[in-house]
């Protein structure tokens, strides 16, 4: 009994979704990994903070593209967009840390991607 117990724990701790990481935990990572140069290639956070990313950049583009078929997008981005390491890092600097404390890496892109493509 108490294995079951255990392993339905396990199972739904591993249920968490990725993105549930707050803002303020993907800059510290970001800012890290970003201090490692060519060596955050081979950091154990890269892979992770990339599925958080692309799972909020997904989840905001979708959120944009229903608000874009109501007739009232979030933002204008360009079809094609890159942002640089430092442009990204900046971007995120730039929401107050109390805020990022409580944000979750969806909510800050989507402040980011409404700051940086205005309609």
């Amino acid at each position: 009994m108490k294995f079951a117990l255990l392993l339905a724990t396990g199972l739904l701790l591993g249920a968490i979704p990725a993105n549930a990481m707050d803002a303020e935990t993907f800059f510290v990572k970001a800012v890290a990994l970003k201090k490692k140069g060519m060596g955050a290639v081979f950091a154990k956070d890269l892979k992770p903070m990339i599925r958080v990313f692309e799972a909020a950049a997904e989840a905001v583009k979708a959120e944009n593209d229903v608000a874009r078929a109501i007739g009232a997008p979030l933002f204008c981005a360009p079809k094609k967009y890159r942002l640089t390491a430092d442009q990204f890092i900046s971007e995120f600097s730039r929401i107050p840390k109390e805020r990022r404390q409580i944000q979750s890496v969806r909510d800050a892109w989507r402040e980011i991607a409404i700051r940086r493509f205005p309609c």
